[in-house]
């Protein structure tokens, strides 16, 4: 087995538990347990790489200035504003705990991109690929294991870092074994507190090295990657929702096809015009090495010529999610030219043991990989209920609305805001959605029968809005369009449907910037498309309400509002029609009773016990409340869950409820909310597994992931 070490390190000097805590206080806001956006990256910085000049294997700069990488990996979560990092070959203490106080530094001088960070860290086994030669100042690899060599310090591993508590971590190491030049690794997962997905990464070994020394056939090497590849899909199989991310060393995606079967791959579409798809990701020299040494002198690896790079692509992100954007940070690289003739001093001097090489990398050198970041598709930015004051809030985004005008609350249709059409609105602190970037934007609407052109949402620009949803009275349509420019000048794209007023409809907007369209959806069928070739950025407040004409507020909307929403991704038809018709499966996103035991679905959803490991956690009580949240995408209707429970230590045992059976049935809610059931009586010290289906008396939903817990010993 490999060395493995849990290393949980949250800023402000605050110990984390490394196993799930299934019994977690309850959230009054029913906010926990979100489908975050994760703004993601995955970079191998080769902290611990070896090679001592450029023309040695294995050379990666600044390896003996571990803050350099820090700066680096610092520079990437500021300038992308990055929720998540994935790490290879970086020392515990050296790196992941250096990472952590210079965010912490940071976030003490008022950066609120650097707060609230934990990490976790799994340890590999390094192999003793090279023999040890006695250099001044020349640290090469000569030893096995996972501690960091020479002046590097820690544990030796990949690591998981978050804005946010991890509450649980996982390793699964590789039953391989080590190669000559890659160790043998392992599979960190994470589960952080708020969050339904999941984080993996993981550094897989190709053997290649051992192909070419006929110390294994090209038949057992693939073998034993593809053991690898098994080994990640089955643990990345075992979450509801996750995020994986790595070095693969592999260019050839055919060998990871059991994750394309799975999962999405962010880099294999564009996401505006002109972004590339399938970018490198790692930067190797075709280099001419200097070996005209005397027979039975060491080479002194001077590279004699810059020569060419070979690049390749061997570090990937996936996710049971969609992405909303991905790229490889070319930059980054190690590109930099340490030719004989640029610098004389970056080479050994075998016969004089004093000679320290001088090796200088370029400025943006940090790594022979380059960071590869994507954005997952989360749930809503921005989620305003409006069925009473306290509508005016939601979304991962934290938006907040002001009403203004003339406005009320009523119970219609599961709870709506009426507005006047004369000067009720209601207006988030800025802009939601960027116009330049793919978005949808959703609500319900009912538009009184006498009202004139109204809009449902828009988002401000300087003269004009940037985007608006609206119905146009002279032809009783539904619109959505996007103006060309803004400008006094009316010159919209945009797409129409049928509307008929007085009737509760669901209306979506997308806009799509690779394939330069705007769609609008009615009741979650697809109504049209036009073409948008002209983007640019309405910076303005999103408002609900109107929208902005001529400089001057325009089209106050004379109606019934409900349930806004604005995504930072264009739905797709599929997407969009199910969003608008269908129940989903419940969410962990629930609410709890005050001081009172329960069981929140997405706590302790790991998968098999028995395959992995796993401590999901143990109930304070014999009878815990099980919870879970359940939406109708129809606010007016009520909604309840069926919950099962059954025992996983004997499963010859009946379980204590089915779905659908006696005492499975939560009590109902309109629209949406948090519903729970309680247990009967649990057998001391057992093991539990559980599942939840949404029921509006017609349909059910899909059937949630199996989650576990523990019953206590007494």
């Amino acid at each position: 087995m490999a060395t493995a070490l849990a290393v949980v390190v949250m800023l402000l000097g605050q110990a984390v538990p490394a196993a799930a805590v299934v019994t977690v206080p309850g959230d009054a806001t029913g906010t926990a347990y979100a489908r975050e956006s994760v703004r993601v990256m995955t970079w191998n910085v080769c902290g611990e790489a070896g090679g001592a000049v450029a023309g040695q294997a294995g050379f990666c700069p600044f390896r003996n200035e571990p803050q350099k990488k820090i700066d680096g990996i610092v520079k990437v979560i500021k300038e992308q504003n990055l929720n998540a990092v994935m790490l290879q070959e970086v020392c515990s203490e050296s790196h992941v705990n250096r990472l952590a106080t210079t965010l912490n530094g940071l976030a003490a001088n008022g950066n609120s991109w650097a707060q609230g960070w934990t990490f976790a860290l799994a340890g590999v086994t390094r192999p003793d690929d090279s023999p040890e030669v006695e250099l001044a100042g020349v640290e090469l690899i000569d030893q096995e294991g996972s501690e960091c060599r020479g002046s590097l310090n820690g544990t030796l591993g990949v690591a998981i870092g978050v804005k946010g508590r991890i509450t649980w971590t996982s390793e699964t190491d590789f039953d391989t074994p080590l190669g000559l030049s890659m160790g043998r690794g392992t599979v960190l997962c994470a589960e952080v507190d708020g969050w339904e997905q999941h984080l993996c990464t993981t550094h897989v070994a190709n053997f290649g090295e051992d192909v070419k020394a006929w110390r294994l056939t090209a038949a057992t090497a693939d073998q034993y990657y593809k053991e690898q590849i098994d080994t990640v899909a089955a643990v990345a199989g075992s979450f509801p929702s996750v995020v994986l991310g790595g070095d693969f060393n592999t260019s050839v995606q055919d060998r990871l096809q059991k994750l394309y079967s799975m999962m999405s791959e962010c880099d294999q579409r564009s996401y505006l015009p002109g972004d590339a798809a399938n970018e490198i990701t790692k930067v190797t020299r075709a280099m001419e090495v200097n070996d005209g040494n005397p027979a039975g002198e060491p080479v002194d690896y001077a590279i004699t010529s810059q020569g060419e790079f070979l690049t390749s692509k061997i570090d990937y992100l996936f996710s049971t999610d969609g992405f909303t954007g991905c790229d490889s940070w070319t930059s980054l690289g190690d590109w930099t030219d340490y030719s004989d003739a640029v610098q004389p001093d970056c080479r050994l001097k075998p016969g004089d043991k004093s000679w320290v090489p001088k090796c200088t990398p370029g400025a943006e050198a940090y790594s022979d990989h380059t960071p590869v970041y994507g954005r997952t598709q989360g749930g809503p930015k921005l989620s305003w209920g409006l069925d009473s004051a306290g509508g005016l809030m939601g979304g991962s985004g934290g938006y907040t609305g002001s009403l203004t005008g003339g406005g009320s609350w009523s119970a219609e249709h599961g709870g709506s805001l009426a507005l006047n059409g004369s000067d009720g609105a209601v207006t988030a602190g800025g802009p939601v959605v960027d116009t330049r970037r793919s978005f949808t934007v959703s609500a319900w609407a009912k538009v009184d029968v006498d009202a004139g052109t109204s809009v449902v949402l828009a988002q401000d620009g300087q003269i004009i809005s940037g985007m608006m949803l609206w119905f146009n009275k002279p032809d009783s349509t539904w619109r959505f369009g996007m103006p060309k420019t803004d400008s006094p000048t009316w010159n919209v794209d945009q797409v129409r449907a049928p509307a008929t007023a007085g009737v509760w409809t669901r209306l979506t907007g997308t806009y799509d910037a690779a394939a330069e369209t705007v769609t609008l959806y009615v009741d979650g069928e697809k109504k049209g498309t036009a073409t948008h070739t002209a983007p640019w950025a309405a910076t303005g407040p999103f408002v609900v309400g109107r929208d902005k004409v001529n400089s001057v507020n325009n089209a106050f909307f004379k109606g019934s509002i409900q349930r806004v929403e604005a995504f930072d991704y264009a739905m797709r038809d599929a997407q969009a029609s199910s969003h608008a018709r269908t129940m989903t499966a419940p969410t962990g996103k629930g609410t709890a009773m005050k001081d009172a035991p329960y069981v929140s679905l997405s706590q302790g959803c790991h998968g098999p016990v028995e395959q992995f490991h796993l401590d999901f956690g143990t109930t304070t009580s014999l009878t815990p409340t099980l919870k879970s949240y359940v939406v109708h995408p129809d606010p007016s209707r009520q909604i309840w869950a069926e919950f099962s429970i059954w025992d996983t230590t004997d499963p010859s045992r009946p379980q204590p409820i089915m779905l659908g059976g006696s005492g499975s049935a939560s009590g109902k809610v309109t629209g949406r909310g948090a519903v729970s059931v309680t247990a009967p009586q649990l057998i001391p010290g057992h093991s539990y597994g559980w599942r939840v289906r949404a029921n509006d008396g017609t349909t059910t939903s899909p059937v949630s992931a199996d989650c576990h817990f523990t019953a206590p010993a007494s």
